[in-house]
């Protein structure tokens, strides 16, 4: 059984755990389940940074023109029809 004495010291001890810094790459200590994933000279570099926009932006792919089946260049495929395509020798 260990003493009162002992028991309170326990108490009193800081944890500390390794953590890199999200930033820079830098290993540094954190007190135990802190929520800090930078180190004081990059906290301090994120901090003058200015807000993000707390709004969404919606990503969109840009589109290009549509085309149509008459638009394509499929004449030149029509030498390749005596072809079997299914052959041996191929790509699977």
């Amino acid at each position: 059984m260990k003493s009162e004495k002992q028991n309170s010291s326990l108490a009193n001890e800081l944890q500390f755990e390794l953590k890199y810094c999200e930033r820079c790459g830098g290993l540094w200590l954190r007190p135990a389940g802190g929520a800090h994933i930078y180190c004081v000279a990059c906290g301090r570099a994120m901090a003058e940074l200015p807000s993000s926009s707390t709004e969404r932006a919606r990503a969109r792919m840009s589109q290009g023109p549509r085309w149509a089946a008459e638009d394509g260049d499929l004449e030149e495929y029509d030498s390749d029809e005596g072809i079997d395509l299914g052959a041996a020798g191929g790509l699977a």
